[in-house]
């Protein structure tokens, strides 16, 4: 299952850029957040494909659009911020969209957001009885952000050994490991070091921001393809960076990221 996340800014032109990133990468299952074109003119293009993806139902999640190529797929918990699915009644995907700190300090509304989604991913891991899951999307919040990062939010470790503990203890409770392989891209070892770029004049300012990122569970481990995890900057179509190797605006202000999961 090859999955593409993007936010493509409410763009209303995007969807041949959208196509071709489909088509390039071999899309299986394609989310987007703040998606405002033309749903028909989509569903045309990605038509034209040996492998067509169809619209799934993401009804009380308005944040979110979730396309796929799979017929044994139906949709758990849908909410404002996050839209969960299951597919083949094995696997979970959970797409999120969180709260955006640009009008100001919205972390602990995110983590209060993000223990939501960890117990009705819970919820649903119980009722299938799996813990195949899946976490992408714009979580606006940087990987060491405390939403992502704390035991006490989506836990999204740099580091998890499919033969270690898959929980740890902190004062006495008991929380459960997720792996965040985006810790890899950032720095400047390899390009780009983020999936978007805002150079503000303030005292904290990265200017790069892994705002885009996947988050799976330990059982997924063994299936993840990590040479297929990437931050997508072009597509036949047409080049996704501006002059500055920054996202063009005038597609998108963030960079698409994908990954690949291994038999499903």
């Amino acid at each position: 299952m090859r999955i593409l996340f993007w936010n493509t800014n409410k763009n209303s032109n995007i969807n041949k850029y959208v196509a071709s990133v489909v088509q390039d990468y071999n899309i299986d299952v394609l989310a987007m957040a703040e998606y405002n074109a033309d749903g028909n003119e989509l569903h045309m293009l990605l038509g034209g494909y040996q492998q067509s993806l169809v619209k799934c139902n993401t009804y009380g999640c308005d944040r979110i659009d979730i396309w796929s190529s799979y017929v044994s797929i139906k949709p758990a918990v849908q909410n404002k911020y996050y839209s969960i699915q299951i597919f083949k009644d094995e696997y979970i995907l959970c797409c999120v969209h969180l709260m955006s700190d640009l009008h100001g300090d919205k972390s602990k509304d995110r983590l209060a957001k993000i223990q939501e989604i960890v117990y009705d991913i819970s919820k649903t891991e119980s009722v299938i009885n799996s813990q195949k899951t899946v976490i992408i999307g714009d979580f606006n919040e940087m990987p060491y952000g405390e939403g992502c990062l704390n035991a006490n939010g989506f836990h999204g470790l740099p580091v998890l050994n499919i033969f270690e503990k898959p929980t740890r203890t902190v004062n006495g409770t008991e929380y459960r490991k997720f792996y965040n392989p985006m810790w890899n891209f950032m720095g400047d070892f390899t390009y780009p070091p983020g999936t978007y770029y805002l150079n503000k004049s303030d005292i904290y300012s990265p200017m790069w921001y892994m705002l885009d990122q996947i988050i799976v569970s330990k059982d997924i481990l063994p299936l993840f393809k990590r040479e297929s995890l990437k931050i997508i900057t072009s597509c036949s179509y047409s080049d996704l960076m501006d002059n500055n190797q920054h996202p063009n605006k005038k597609i998108s202000d963030h960079f698409p990221i994908m990954c690949e999961i291994n038999n499903v």
